[in-house]
Formats: C-alpha cells, structure tokens, sequence
C-alpha cells in the first residue's frame, strides 16, 4: 500500500513508492491453485538476456522498518512481502545480465536520524529512494507495493506510472500484460497518477507495481509463499526483459539514462 491513505476503487492513491513460504498456512483446497505449483521458468546465469544486459536498475522494496504498510488477511505484512519479492527480481535481473542497486535489503527504511528527530520520517524516507537514483546513472526504477481495500472483494495486481512519462507508461503496459499472464486473475489495466513521489521525480521508464491485495483472502495467501512471490519477480523480470528489448518501446532513450527531477 503506498500510504495510509483509504483506497478507493479504481483511484488508489498513493504516498511513496522476507517473508517465509509458512507465514501463513495454505489450505489443501488451494493446492490445486496454479500459482501453488512450483515455477518451471529459470533464467540461465550463462546466457544474459539480451535486452537487459548491462541495463542499471532500481529495485524498490516499498515500505519497512516501523513503517509496515498494509497489514492484510492472517496478519501478512506489505513490508515483508515487498521485501521478498524485490529480492527476487533482484537476483533474476542479475542471472540475466543486469546491474540491480535496491533500495533496501533488510527490514529498514531511508530516513535519516535528523528526519526522525524532525518527525520527518516518512518524507525522509522517499528521499533516500530517490537518492539511489541521483548516486548514480540507472535505466529503470520498479518499486513494489501491496495494495490494500476495506472490501475483501477487492482484487487483482496493477502497475501505475506518471501520466506525462511516455516512458513509463511503455514499461507499466508491458508490466501489466505480464501480470495478467502470470498471475493470480486481475482485470486491471495499468493506472496514471499525477501525484507520486517518486513518480513525479524521476524519468524514463520508472513504475509503481501494486502485486496484489493483501486484503483479499486468496490474494493474501498466495502472496505469503515463496512459490508466488517467486512468480511475481518473474513477470516483472519479463517486463523488463521485453521492454528493454524491443526497440520500439525504447524509442527516444533520455540522454544519460533515468533522470530525476529536482524537487
């Protein structure tokens, strides 16, 4: 969830941009589900998929430390599910030729000790995201999230982008089909904001994944094993795969790479 913010749906406003296979039990009856069988894909470290290779990417873990973000069905934490999943897009990125800098790795968020001390915590935090992006030239940013709904109806995977970043759009599209591929069913199409952090602030292909509603039962469950986080890393790695490999998505490269804007 990008914020504490109530979610509505269809207009899901947002703030900001490990989790074991056991946290929560997974009924018998959902063995037969397909994100509960094992994933057969594997990204070959010998052979580097040729659109991403070489490619710097920002893998942005939403939420952490005291900041959980939505708490969904059994207690399941955004935090811890963001955390894991980003972990693995990071190493699938990394098979397959790519240059990942995360944001976090550990169960912490950016804010500094003057933030705190200013009860800036949260600002502080969405600063250090994007001072990972200002450290250095990167050609894409993904950042994580969970969604979250007073309804438990409420359900489906959706990716946001800034609505006057062509580039991001391209990738939110790409993303999207991947998901609708991939994943637990969701008659979402991708979302433009206006009003984002980290959206607003940095260019090139940079989106905001909502993987799921925490708050939806089948959702939930899915989303607290291994098994689905790994499915979700890899049609994000797909996404990116495609988008990076076709060159008419890429068309009119920013020059130096992702940029960000000054605040």
């Amino acid at each position: 969830m990008r914020g504490k913010q109530t979610h509505v749906p269809l207009a899901f406003a947002a703030m900001a941009m490990l989790v074991g296979a056991t946290s929560l039990a997974v009924p018998a009856r959902d063995a037969q589900a397909a994100w509960f069988h094992p994933l057969q894909h594997k990204v070959n470290a010998g052979v580097h998929a040729t659109g991403i290779q070489g490619k710097i990417i920002v893998v942005d873990a939403g939420h952490g430390g005291r900041d959980s973000g939505a708490r969904g069905v059994g207690g399941i934490e955004e935090k811890d599910i963001t955390l894991a999943v980003a972990l693995k897009l990071a190493r699938y990125l990394q098979q397959g030729g790519a240059v990942v800098l995360m944001t976090r790795t550990t169960d912490t968020d950016l804010a500094t000790e003057r933030d705190r001390a200013m009860k800036q915590r949260h600002l502080g935090d969405l600063r250090g995201r994007l001072n990972v992006v200002r450290r250095q030239r990167v050609d894409a940013f993904v950042s994580i999230h969970c969604n979250s709904a007073p309804s438990p109806d409420w359900r489906g995977a959706q990716v946001l982008y800034l609505k006057t970043n062509p580039h991001a759009k391209q990738l939110a599209t790409v993303m999207q089909d991947a998901f609708r591929s991939e994943l637990l069913p969701t008659h979402r199409d991708v979302q433009s904001n206006r009003t984002l952090f980290l959206l607003k602030r940095i260019q090139g292909p940079t989106v905001l994944a909502e993987i799921g509603f925490v708050s939806n039962p089948e959702e939930a469950r899915a989303l607290a094993t291994e098994t689905y986080q790994e499915r979700v890393a890899f049609a994000m790695y797909q996404a990116l795969v495609r988008y990076f490999s076709d060159p008419a998505l890429t068309q009119a490269p920013l020059d130096g790479g992702l940029m960000h804007r000054r605040e």
